[in-house]
């Protein structure tokens, strides 16, 4: 499990909120979170009398909860990581497709054919991953037909979420990988159809 208590003293001594949630692969939001009750032992955070602890959401609504010199930095990386502000639909779409791209890219470099969504919709099929491989690829000993990107933190709950929609992409298409760039969880249950990845593999056979 992670040590909070140090979380709390690396942010202390001057690490950004954003590097600290980058080597613990968290969203942000959550790394604060998870340090609220370390922040309050520290005083960093108050907590007024008679209250429980202030949750994420009450830092934003009252923001004098947090002590003066912490007040920006930590505000500023909750608005960053934007899961509590409205942006946030417009900008996860934003950062998504800047993911798709970079998965496209690695792709021509690596010279594997592939059809995009959009060229799938145009030929008129409809819930598609983002990539279709013209030519199948193996990763990790497993061959890969298609590859979905999910520019976030693949946790339990999502990843149910999205296995109907998986589901679908293997019965047309056959196995596929999904990336969950910004990592996922070691609970995840295994798939013998979709391989699970948080980078782009550098290992691939065509």
């Amino acid at each position: 499990g992670r040590n909070t208590p140090d979380l709390v003293s690396a942010f202390e001594s001057g690490k950004s909120l954003a590097v600290i949630a980058q080597d613990e692969r968290l969203p942000v939001s959550e790394l604060i979170r998870l340090m609220i009750p370390g922040l309050l032992d520290r005083q960093i955070l108050l907590s007024r009398p008679g209250r429980q602890e202030p949750k994420l959401k009450d830092l934003l609504i009252d923001p004098h909860l947090i002590k003066e010199q912490w007040r920006e930095i930590i505000l500023a990386a909750i608005d960053v990581d934007g899961l509590c502000s409205p942006a946030s639909d417009e900008s996860a779409r934003l950062i998504g497709l800047e993911y798709e791209h970079t998965l496209l890219r690695k792709l021509s470099a690596h010279g594997v054919p592939f059809r995009t969504e959009e060229q799938l919709r145009l030929l008129g099929t409809y819930k598609t991953p983002d990539v279709e491989l013209q030519i199948p690829i193996e990763v990790n000993g497993r061959v890969v037909n298609w590859i979905d990107s999910k520019a976030m933190f693949g946790d339990r709950a999502s990843h149910s979420e999205h296995q109907k929609q998986f589901r679908s992409y293997v019965n047309r298409l056959g196995a596929g990988m999904v990336i969950y760039w910004f990592g996922y969880a070691d609970s995840l249950p295994p798939d013998a159809d979709v391989t699970v990845v948080d980078t782009f593999p550098t290992s691939l056979r065509l």
